[in-house]
């Protein structure tokens, strides 16, 4: 289970990254769903969830290990299949966003991603 409160400077920081990539995006007005806000823009909706670590993040492990709470949340969404579910991860020393999506059995960090300007440095 995830300790501690809301990131609520990182989500509003993942808000603002959103707005640079063309979304708007909306909060989530039901607590008991496991997601911070929902992007959309006419080629795509996500709905996001947003975690910061204080420590490095593993290139070489298993997000279903680092992050099985999240994961699980997003995975539980009671969304249709086309809303995709991103998982948006930052350390507190990085100042940028690593965008993971989560499907039914997999999860994939996103690398680049053209319609959205969007690159990753960390990206496997």
């Amino acid at each position: 289970m995830t300790r501690g409160k809301k990131p609520e400077a990182a989500i509003a920081e993942a808000k603002g990254f959103a707005e640079r990539m063309g979304y708007m995006w909306i909060d989530n007005p039901h607590p008991d769903l496991l997601f911070d806000f929902l992007i959309f823009k006419p080629e795509s909706a996500r709905v996001v969830k947003v975690r910061q670590t204080r420590y490095h993040i593993d290139p070489n492990g298993f997000y279903e290990q680092q992050y099985p709470d999240e994961i699980q949340g997003l995975r539980k969404l009671p969304f249709p299949q086309v809303i995709l579910r991103e998982l948006w991860l930052r350390t507190q020393h990085e100042r940028m966003w690593r965008r993971l999506v989560v499907h039914d059995l997999s999860v994939g960090e996103i690398g680049w991603w053209g319609p959205d300007g969007y690159t990753n440095p960390h990206a496997r």
